[in-house]
């Protein structure tokens, strides 16, 4: 551990700022998790892009297809691929408290920074059996705790049970992928001075930074919209941070055409319950990076889907840049 459990607070403030992004989980023809492809990925986002930071086993990673071994086994990959060049926050979620405590020890014990956990989705339908849940694991170790708010997935977060969650000391940061502006509003309002805040979009990552002070972004999109030798939201954010906010505004601005494609192939289906990763693991594979076969029950891309989405990307101009830097190196 580099900080005390009473000090996890203090490390997130310090810790959690910039881009960072979340990786998928790559298996191999065979069905087994494939070590390479993750450690080609994190060497690529961390060097190339330039990411502040990295969430593994999150929901892009197809996490609940995987066995407790190899979420660990993958945990550990991860950790081994950063190898301390960033900080990394390891997703821990799981319907059993038990299991979710075991993969939270395993992080802690192996020197991930964070855990991040989703709330439970079976007979957790209300504040208190929640609030029951985060304290079985918080009690029992003593690495900082991330809130994942993911309302489409799990039971919500309030602004009013956050504020009861962070009286345990060492939940210290909250991913809110809440997409309605009036809670993120409210959780500022109620848990903003206590503990550091991400808004899980880069659509409105820009305004919070401008608008409310925020600086930590966590999603998957750095690694979507970004190719070496070009990396528009680090250069924008960088501006914001310099004081540049009209140039950062252009620069945000011309990313428009990307965050309509990324609208059309990831979020819209998710939201309508068809969990995406087929999209985006080939989205990855025409940017340069690895990408592989998905697990059931998400589904791959058609031969034909394949095709209109290289279609889009060479329309918005994100191939012919991916190209470039390629040919560059």
């Amino acid at each position: 551990m580099k900080y005390a459990r009473g000090e996890a607070r203090e490390y997130a403030k310090e810790t959690l700022r910039g881009i960072w992004t979340s990786l998928p989980y790559h298996f191999t023809e065979a069905d087994t998790l494939d070590e390479a492809a993750i450690r080609r990925n994190v060497d690529i986002v961390i060097d190339d892009l330039r990411v502040d930071g990295h969430y593994s086993d999150g929901n892009v990673a197809e996490f609940w297809s995987m066995p407790l071994e190899e979420r660990k086994r993958a945990q550990e990959v991860m950790l081994e691929a950063t190898a301390g060049r960033t900080p990394l926050m390891a997703g821990t979620h799981h319907q059993s408290a038990k299991e979710a405590l075991a993969l939270t020890q395993h992080a802690q014990d192996i020197g991930c920074d964070f855990a991040i956990l989703l709330t439970p989705y079976i007979a957790s339908n209300n504040d208190r059996s929640v609030l029951e849940f985060f304290r079985y694991i918080a009690e029992r170790v003593d690495i900082g705790l991330v809130l994942f708010n993911s309302p489409g997935a799990t039971y919500p977060i309030s602004p009013e049970l956050a504020g009861e969650l962070i009286k345990i000391p060492n939940i210290c940061a909250m991913k809110q992928a809440d997409h309605n502006p009036y809670t993120t509003l409210r959780l500022q309002e109620e848990i903003g001075g206590e503990i550091t805040i991400s808004v899980a979009d880069e659509n409105v990552w820009f305004h919070n930074m401008t608008q409310l002070g925020h600086r930590w972004l966590l999603t998957y999109t750095p690694h979507m919209y970004q190719v070496p030798g070009w990396l528009p939201i680090k250069e924008y954010t960088d501006l914001v941070i310099a004081g540049d906010v009209a140039r950062a505004a252009e620069v945000s601005a011309a990313l428009t055409p990307l965050r309509m494609t990324n609208a059309k192939w990831i979020m819209e289906p998710w939201r309508k319950g068809r969990m995406t990763m087929g999209a985006m693991k080939t989205w990855m594979e025409f940017i340069g990076m690895a990408g592989g076969p998905v697990r059931p029950p998400v589904i791959s891309i058609t031969d034909a889907e394949r095709e209109a989405l290289k279609v889009d990307l060479e329309k918005v101009g994100l191939l012919e840049k991916a190209r470039a830097g390629i040919a560059s190196e």
